[in-house]
């Protein structure tokens, strides 16, 4: 079966302190060499995804120094990893909101010249919560910008939601509650409800996705042999849930065995089918 890769963490290896390559390798269990690999030359990752049915991967860039380290830089370095193979890496760009006021001029730059196909919001990472726009929140017109450019341009809006293994991360922001108003304000964007909310704001996920049809549920970062226990009516929202592996995260080794432990689930393989491919070819108008 034909997989679409919609959340991954593929970054040039520059951006990786040897402290974060340790953890890589004793946390998350992902062999340090081969990420090396594919983080210095992007062949390597397609040869990769030729071997193991990956049509497409997504690759997020997001600037959160206080919480990563890195700003805007981290954002043109992927666009430069993928510039020669955009058919197959989809980057998803985004600008901190907190940190940028004028958002416009960066998002056309990263639609135009980079060829995104969504945009991302880490909340978590970014510390702002997800409906910081509303005037009874903290009335952040830069969010507000944010949601308006993707609405405009069609292009699917990811948003974390869940917690952070990150020392720096700041995990109130991750509950999935905060995007409840944003199909109420923004009505034509698409929103990836990412993670579901795990490991604790599952049943807010679900309702959200239930409640808004304009919600996708990106199912990364969750182990497949948990995701009929975190959400046991799954394929009640299985013609929104699209596949992610959150490669490199905790637990994940690989993109194929995170891929075939989804496999091995029991659900029919149009559900499948969809999950793995058809619903994210959709989503991001690929063949």
């Amino acid at each position: 079966m034909d997989f679409i890769d919609a959340h991954t963490h593929i970054v040039p290896v520059k951006f990786y302190s040897e402290d974060l390559l340790r953890a890589v390798a004793s946390l998350m269990r992902v062999d340090p060499e081969f990420y090396k690999s594919i983080s210095q030359d992007p062949r390597n990752l397609i040869k990769y995804m030729d071997e193991k049915s990956i049509k497409a991967l997504v690759i997020m860039s997001y600037p959160a120094p206080d919480v990563m380290g890195f700003g805007d830089e981290q954002v043109d370095e992927v666009a430069d990893y993928v510039k020669d193979h955009r058919d197959r890496l989809l980057q998803f760009g985004s600008v901190n909101p907190r940190l940028n006021n004028n958002p416009l001029p960066r998002l056309e730059e990263m639609y135009s010249k980079y060829e995104i196909k969504g945009l991302k919001l880490h909340p978590v990472h970014q510390l702002v919560k997800a409906n910081n726009y509303r005037p009874e929140e903290a009335d952040m017109k830069s969010l507000e910008q944010i949601y308006q450019f993707a609405s405009d341009h069609e292009l699917p809006m990811q948003i974390h939601t869940g917690t952070s293994m990150f020392p720096k991360a700041r995990n109130k922001y991750g509950d999935p509650i905060f995007l409840d108003e944003l199909p109420l304000d923004f009505p034509k964007m698409k929103i990836i409800l990412s993670h579901g909310g795990r490991p604790i704001w599952m049943e807010t996920a679900f309702y959200l996705l239930r409640r808004h049809r304009q919600m996708i549920f990106d199912i990364s970062s969750i182990p497949p042999h948990r995701l009929l226990d975190y959400f046991p009516r799954f394929e009640m929202i299985a013609d929104r849930a699209i596949f992610g592996s959150d490669w490199p995260g905790p637990g994940v080794q690989t993109i194929h065995e995170n891929m075939q432990e989804f496999l091995k689930l029991p659900l029919t393989e149009e559900v499948k089918r969809k999950v793995a491919y058809d619903n994210a070819a959709k989503l991001f108008k690929l063949k």
